[in-house]
């Protein structure tokens, strides 16, 4: 048996959760499960990847180990049902692991009664992982919710209408990506239809075939209901080649092509200003000096990588694209390349960031999946678009010039007195010991400490590598000379690389 180690998505249930969970409309959803599937994805893991502090409409059967070993758990799935029936009109039952591990027999209160309806949703927690859940959901719904609502009538709209699919709850960044498609949608002369789940009512998957084209915002999830719905499909970009050819093909798709050239034209001129101001200034010599690893979602792993690497000119390493909770990369295969070679920028999720904790790598860490526990409220945050683009070379600019000041010695004014009394009484107490001995002038460095001095040197970013060597080369002598020795050692170098890493 194979231990998985830092496994890093969750079940069925939870993917199915978090699709039903942002709409809008007259509908509840029941948890038929014990009291931990309740309160861990609603009220804690909500808080730190969408800021959210309490789902409102979603409640649970709370099953305890009598339930299951005596009366079963039916009985408290149809009362629970009996109080929600006339406060709802839909109500949707999904399974938990715990509740298909006992076969609880939820699919018998399916029902219409009175116009209401009673839905069960088997969420195959005990063999599908969330995002597979995610992409299964929403289909469910399109194909089996969506005819016995109530059609809502076409919008009244002389422009295009694209749907966006995606996202939902428990993705990262997702409100300032999905803001960033909905602006460049609008910015071509077309017009969102319905925003699923994400921003919609429940009613809203009625108007869903009403679109000309989908723009399905992660590949992780949505695919086999943007097939279904048998129009365009396109997938939200990262990068500027990428942004450019999703909005020429979107326009080509709906009959804007004219219309998507000049908002490209004006983006050049106005939201893309920031981007060729810093392309032009040193920073492009500095990226190319730099490398970076990404361990994230198709989406992010793919779009990062282009652009970072090919448009950015950092070097890539340490690279992975997380796919399902069984076939994923293991994780110990990211540990180990960070450990080989320690990339100066890492993209990934908390596990990651444990990893370069834990060994104390000189990699800077900076989000970009799940599971992370990182608020993302903010729309001025995108990684897809134009705006996107804008915002990954400010944010890995900034980064760089971080590691460049930290590698600074700064001694504030206490530090400073401190350390001249100390040099002043070392330096009365070395000319003491220097009477009558041989003054050392010159320092040999052996081998052996120039090959630990090159291994040593691998841990500090490429680009201020000259400054820190000299640095280094510098106070290991001085070091050696103080202890009249004609040599350095690797403790020297050891022990000045420790007092001035940060």
């Amino acid at each position: 048996m194979q231990m998985m180690r830092d496994v890093d998505l969750t079940n069925g249930y939870w993917g199915a959760l978090y699709v039903l969970a942002p709409m809008r409309g007259d509908f509840c959803v029941i948890v038929d499960g014990p009291i931990g599937c309740h309160y861990v994805p609603i009220d804690s893991a909500l808080n730190y990847t969408d800021a959210i502090p309490y789902l409102q409409n979603v409640y649970a059967t709370h099953i305890l180990e009598g339930d299951v070993a005596l009366d079963g758990t039916l009985h408290k799935l149809r009362k629970l049902c009996g109080e929600l029936i006339d406060r709802y009109e839909n109500i949707f039952i999904l399974s938990c692991a715990e509740s298909e591990i006992i076969s609880s027999e939820g699919s018998m209160l399916e029902a219409e009664i009175d116009g209401r309806r009673i839905w069960y949703i088997h969420t195959r927690s005990l063999d599908a992982d969330d995002l597979t859940a995610r992409d299964d959901i929403m289909l469910y719904l399109y194909e089996h919710v969506a005819p016995k609502l109530p059609r809502l009538p076409k919008k009244r709209s002389a422009k295009p209408l694209v749907n966006i699919l995606g996202p939902t709850y428990g993705n990262f960044n997702h409100y300032a990506d999905f803001a960033e498609i909905k602006r460049l949608i609008e910015g071509i002369g077309a017009e969102v239809n319905v925003a699923f789940p994400f921003d919609c009512e429940l009613g809203d998957i009625t108007r869903l075939d009403d679109a000309d084209a989908n723009v399905l915002l992660y590949q992780e999830f949505g695919q086999k209901l943007g097939k279904q719905l048998g129009k365009p499909l396109f997938f939200g970009p990262i990068g500027l080649q990428a942004t450019t050819e999703f909005l020429l093909g979107l326009g080509d798709a709906l009959g804007l092509r004219a219309e998507a050239e000049a908002f490209i034209a004006q983006e050049k001129r106005t939201t893309l200003q920031g981007f060729w101001d810093v392309w032009r200034s040193p920073h492009q010599d500095i990226f190319r000096t730099n490398t970076f690893g990404v361990y994230a979602h198709k989406t992010y792993a793919e779009g990062l990588t282009a652009f970072l690497r090919d448009e950015l000119g950092f070097e890539a390493c340490a690279c992975g694209v997380k796919t399902d909770r069984y076939r994923s990369k293991n994780a110990m295969d990211i540990e180990a390349a960070l450990l080989e070679n320690p990339p100066t920028l890492f993209f990934g999720s908390i596990n990651e960031k444990i990893y370069i904790t834990e060994h104390i790598l000189p990699t800077r860490f900076i989000a970009a999946a799940t599971p992370m526990p990182v608020v993302c409220r903010s729309t001025g945050t995108p990684f897809m678009g134009y705006s996107g683009v804008v915002y990954l070379t400010q944010l890995v600019s900034n980064e760089l010039f971080d590691i460049l000041y930290s590698h600074i010695h700064i001694e504030y004014a206490p530090e400073k007195e401190k350390r001249r009394r100390g040099r002043d009484a070392d330096r009365k107490q070395w000319e003491e010991q220097l009477k009558g001995s041989i003054v050392i002038r010159e320092v040999r460095w052996p081998e052996e400490t120039v090959a630990h001095l090159e291994k040593v040197m691998k841990k500090v970013p490429f680009f201020v590598r000259v400054s820190a060597s000299k640095t280094l080369r510098v106070e290991s002598e001085k070091l050696a000379k103080e202890q009249f020795r004609d040599y350095v050692t690797t403790d020297d170098v050891d022990q000045v690389y420790n007092r001035f890493k940060r």
